[in-house]
């Protein structure tokens, strides 16, 4: 096997585990490493959104599974109000979940299980998923004396 293929390998496996909640933090660390694959053509779109594909499937079943499954809760938790609700949005758009499975999630907001990808899913998720993935977001700034700015888009100033 060529070490491009080996890398190519090892990008897919580490890509399918990635946490889709923390994408962006993924994406600071390992940013400079993928785009060098990519420019060098080593992995290609196709081969990413692949990969990212089955890590949004995990994070719907993960939601699914640890918060809006979980026996025993004391309180109905909504499918908008998960970790990733534009990753169950996406599950729910494929054959991921049985029925049985469907008829167990919670929707408000007048949401059924079809209506909620369309409003709670991101056109192109996949492709949207990628770009974020190849161009990291810069770290939050804070205020000069190190404090977070709680109000950044208004001058009322506090």
């Amino acid at each position: 096997m060529l070490l491009n293929d080996k890398l190519k390998k090892a990008v897919v496996e580490d890509l399918k585990e990635v946490n889709i909640t923390i994408l962006d933090w993924y994406s600071r660390k390992h940013g400079e490493t993928l785009n060098f694959l990519y420019n060098k053509e080593i992995i290609d779109d196709k081969l990413i959104e692949n990969a990212l594909q089955e890590a949004v499937i995990k994070q719907a079943r993960k939601d699914y599974n640890n918060m809006m499954a979980r026996k025993g809760r004391e309180y109905v938790l909504h499918a908008d109000h998960i970790g990733s609700p534009e990753c169950l949005a996406y599950a729910l758009g494929t054959t991921e979940f049985s029925q049985k499975e469907i008829n167990k999630i919670h929707f408000d907001h007048g949401d059924t299980a079809e209506s909620f990808p369309k409003e709670c899913g991101r056109e192109n998720l996949l492709s949207v998923l990628r770009e974020e993935l190849l161009n990291p977001k810069p770290l939050p700034e804070f205020s000069g004396e190190g404090h977070y700015d709680e109000h950044p888009t208004c001058s009322c100033g506090h």
